[in-house]
């Protein structure tokens, strides 16, 4: 485990190294840094804080899915194991919160098909809320909706297979003709009914809801980024800009969205007027914040969570 998060991060940090540094030239390196030493690093502490409370709602999103499938473990615990989440944030589609159910699986022993489709709600009310945003800045800028549709598309459709018994019943029965597969069946029918528990109305909707808070709050952030550079935009317009690059992220399943989510945010933020060397230190600024941020607060996190299993191992031992 402990390898697999260097390496993300390691792979991580060479690549945004390199598209920072080719942005740079791009856009002219001399003003790209004299526009980073502009910013008003005041406005810093406070981004960072509201980025953390997205952290700490989300975590209320983790923590409620858990009692919902009677997973009971400390408080204390869950927190950390949420936490040290937030250092696979460089995988694609963040498929890299699957480390939370071997998290949980290491403290008590509980199985990884209970848990997972709590990784699976997450996601789904993430990136529900999300589009229903992307939607309606897309019809108030006049945008092409095709993108967003497909991928809407898709992503119902996937909900529905999910959510519907005959169809989980269908897939149960074409996978148990294999026998390698065999030795899987419970375990998938398993998550396939505490998804289907997890996405009823009212957890879905609660948990929707806290989602496009998030969204909001997270953007609020990138806001006050623009502000630090003493660009003024609607804040709506500046809301759109930074959600939409992350959807553009989330859909070309790269690591974080890197490049893509950061040229999205160069590329828009130029269309608003903004120049090229700011718009850059702009998306930088955001990465550092946001991404980054996360990762730092992850690696913490993390340590603490292996201090602390290896402190029950050694109670059990003796």
């Amino acid at each position: 485990m402990k390898g697999n998060v260097k390496r993300n991060i390691f792979i991580a940090i060479i690549f945004t190294i390199i598209f920072y540094i080719g942005l740079a030239f791009y856009g002219n390196f001399d003003l790209v840094i004299l526009s980073l030493q502009n910013f008003k690093w005041q406005y810093l502490p406070i981004i960072l804080i509201i980025i953390y409370a997205t952290f700490l709602l989300k975590f209320i999103k983790w923590h409620y899915y858990l009692s919902l499938v009677d997973v009971h473990i400390k408080f204390s615990i869950s927190f950390h194991i949420f936490m040290s989440s937030l250092t696979m944030s460089v995988t694609p589609g963040k498929i890299g919160d699957l480390i939370k159910p071997y998290m949980i699986k290491e403290i008590d022993g509980t199985p990884i098909s209970k848990t997972v489709p709590i990784v699976f709600a997450e996601r789904v009310t993430e990136f529900s809320s999300l589009i229903l945003i992307i939607l309606l800045g897309i019809k108030i800028f006049e945008m092409d909706i095709l993108i967003v549709f497909f991928t809407l598309t898709l992503f119902l459709l996937g909900l529905i297979i999910v959510l519907n018994k005959n169809a989980n019943r269908y897939i149960i029965d074409k996978l148990s003709n294999f026998k390698v597969m065999n030795r899987y069946i419970e375990a998938i029918s398993i998550s396939l009914n505490h998804s289907r528990n997890l996405l009823k109305i009212k957890p879905f909707l609660l948990m929707f809801l806290l989602s496009i808070v998030i969204w909001l709050l997270e953007s609020f952030g990138f806001y006050l980024i623009l502000l630090g550079f003493s660009e003024i935009l609607p804040i709506f317009n500046s809301f759109f800009t930074y959600l939409f690059s992350v959807f553009a992220g989330s859909v070309a399943m790269i690591p974080a969205g890197l490049g893509i989510t950061d040229g999205s945010i160069t590329y828009l933020l130029g269309k608003e007027g903004i120049k090229s060397d700011v718009a850059i230190s702009i998306a930088l600024i955001a990465r550092i914040t946001i991404l980054w941020f996360s990762l730092l607060i992850g690696t913490i996190s993390l340590a603490n969570f292996n201090k602390i299993t290896n402190t029950n191992n050694t109670q059990k031992k003796l």
